[in-house]
């Protein structure tokens, strides 16, 4: 995924994603709405306000209900993602392991906090409340595809110093 400040959703590829979702009536077209903007989410990994206008249009209905719909579910992001992507467990298990501990330092440290991306682009933190279920392991991150367990607020700091310095040397994830 590219660089948070320069990503942009080609509207041209919504409208296309679009004409392929037919409806019945308006009734139909309402129940469609999610769909197509999990369509885009997944596409694009967010849906800008111009994304939710050609939904809007084109099922029919106001870009206030669309957007409602968007900023309701905490699966849909309003804004792109950065280069990385982290899930830090906020389950009971990690919850009590420490994982608070976790959360404070990216606010910290790096200034981040749910749902947030660095100013560089280069993370985006999601709190998960549920379990990730590798309880054992707790408190831990996904990192990517990659889980990472049993972390401290300095072996947190270190993998994202390891992310840092892979981004710096021109790697990617």
């Amino acid at each position: 995924m590219a660089n948070a400040s320069s990503q942009t959703i080609d509207l041209n590829v919504v409208r296309e994603m679009m004409s392929h979702i037919t409806y019945a009536d308006h009734q139909e077209a309402q129940e469609l709405i999610l769909f197509a903007l999990q369509e885009i989410n997944e596409h694009f990994g967010w849906v800008s306000l111009e994304a939710a206008e050609i939904v809007a249009e084109h099922l029919g209905t106001t870009v206030n209900r669309v957007y409602a719909l968007l900023t309701f579910y905490a699966d849909f992001r309003t804004a792109p993602r950065g280069d990385n992507f982290m899930l830090v467990c906020h389950g009971m298990s990690c919850y009590v392991a420490g994982s608070m501990r976790l959360v404070q330092s990216l606010k910290d440290r790096h200034g981040v906090t749910d749902g947030e991306t660095t100013a560089d682009g280069s993370l985006t933190i999601q709190v998960v409340d549920g379990c990730l279920g590798v309880c054992d392991r707790a408190p831990l991150v996904k990192l990517n595809q990659d889980f990472h367990g049993q972390l401290t607020v300095d072996s947190l700091n270190q993998l994202l110093e390891q992310v840092s310095a892979v981004r710096t040397a021109g790697g990617f994830r």
